[in-house]
């Protein structure tokens, strides 16, 4: 089901459940969406601003999205399902969640926290970082082939399994203070 053009997306939101919904060319910046619940929802081209999800239930895909300030730790989570394509993620947090499986491909993320989070085979081919962090994260059988700009410290993180390819798989050293020839 795609949202009704007709009428303003923040009446639209009134509503506390949405259910197969497609969202798509939307803007929702510094909306108050806690006790809501998207389940198996799409937001596709959309920009979600400092947008507050206390609470929430997500269990969404966000294809070709610009996220920004949203701290998805505060969702509910047991239920939370999220799933990330051609996005723009900045200055977000994931940190203490259990995502098993999650995706960001092909994904530009910025400022982005993934301290203590559970991130076990999850799918980070084709993304970009720039200043996220990885603490205490457990990045078993993650897939970062072709990802770039990653700063991931082995000692700090469990990444037994994980998949990488070069030459960014170099960056693992970093923190080694070693000379590569």
């Amino acid at each position: 089901m795609i949202r009704e053009e007709a009428e303003p997306l923040s009446i639209f939101l009134s509503d506390t459940e949405f259910e197969g919904v497609a969202f798509q060319d939307e803007t929702a910046i510094a909306l108050d969406l806690s006790g809501k619940k998207f389940i198996d929802c799409i937001f596709e081209r959309c920009q979600l601003s400092s947008v507050k999800f206390q609470g929430a239930v997500i269990q969404a895909k966000f294809i070709e999205s610009k996220i920004e300030g949203i701290n998805f730790f505060t969702a509910k989570r047991a239920m939370l399902s999220v799933n990330f394509s051609e996005c723009l993620i900045r200055h977000s947090s994931f940190a203490e969640l259990k995502m098993l499986k999650v995706t960001f491909t092909r994904c530009t993320l910025q400022n982005v926290d993934f301290s203590d989070a559970d991130l076990s085979s999850a799918d980070f081919t084709n993304a970009t970082f720039e200043h996220c962090v990885f603490r205490n994260t457990n990045l078993t059988k993650a897939d970062f082939r072709f990802a770039t700009g990653y700063y991931i410290d082995p000692i700090l993180n469990k990444v037994k399994g994980a998949r990488f390819s070069s030459p960014d798989v170099l960056s693992l050293l970093a923190g080694f203070d070693i000379i590569i020839e």
